[in-house]
Parts: structure tokens; C-alpha cells; sequence
């Protein structure tokens, strides 16, 4: 995994001045890559994978709203979390001033304590040439 390393530009946070690494993102594979890559790999035609990908999404974006956590297996489990302003008393919350968004969560699928997503990654900093 390639990183570079910034200087942290926001003058509200704590860090501010300070540096850290980020992740560098190179491509953004799209379903037709993903189609492609599975067909190559196995006997469903890549038009199979994208109706089921097609049909995975619009179950995975009902069942999100709807509040519920979605677990695939191989991948984890994905949740939709709120996040908030902090308020004193229950009384003083505003869901349309307190409320800034909503993130999804991904937690990666956990088999005896390990998590294979993290497993085997190399960190190498990126350098512009």
C-alpha cells in the first residue's frame, strides 16, 4: 500500500501543522472491471456478475436505510453510523442542526482474530518523480 506524507492544513484541529501518511489511490476499478476479472477467474459470464451486483446494490441501499447491518461473508459487516454535535440533554438535540452525516462502516470479516484485509499489507512511501 502506497502512502505520502501531508501536513495536516486545517487550523481547528488539534494536529494542525503537523504531518501523516495517506493512503494513495491510483484507479477505481468499475463494475465492468470487476465483471471481467471474476469471468476470467470462474465459469459465470460477466453479465451474470453485473445483475448480481446490479441486484446486491439496490439490497444493500433498502437495508442500510432501513437501519439494519448487513453481513457478507469473505468481506464483513457494513452499517450505516451517525454522526452528531454533542448536546447536554436529550431535550436539546436537533436531528436538522446536531446531525453533520452519516458514514458506512465497514468491518471486515474476522475469522479467529484475524482480519485478512489488514493481513500481508506492505507500507511503501510514494514518491512524486
Amino acid at each position: 500500500m502506497k502512502y505520502k506524507i501531508v501536513r495536516e492544513n486545517k487550523p481547528t484541529l488539534k494536529n494542525y501543522g503537523r504531518y501523516k501518511a495517506v493512503a494513495m489511490h491510483f484507479q477505481t476499478i468499475t463494475p465492468d472491471m470487476v465483471a471481467k476479472e471474476i469471468q476470467d477467474n470462474c465459469s459465470a459470464k460477466a453479465s451474470d456478475v453485473e445483475l448480481v451486483l446490479t441486484e446486491l446494490s439496490a439490497v444493500l441501499l433498502r437495508h442500510l436505510k432501513a437501519g439494519d447491518r448487513v453481513r457478507l461473508n469473505h468481506i464483513g459487516l457494513l452499517k450505516l453510523e451517525i454522526e452528531s454535535e454533542k448536546v447536554d440533554a436529550p431535550g436539546d438535540f436537533d436531528s436538522r442542526k446536531h446531525i453533520r452525516g452519516v458514514r458506512l462502516h465497514l468491518l471486515p470479516e474476522s475469522r479467529k482474530g484475524r482480519q485478512e484485509v489488514y493481513e500481508d499489507l506492505k507500507f511503501e512511501r510514494w514518491r512524486e518523480k
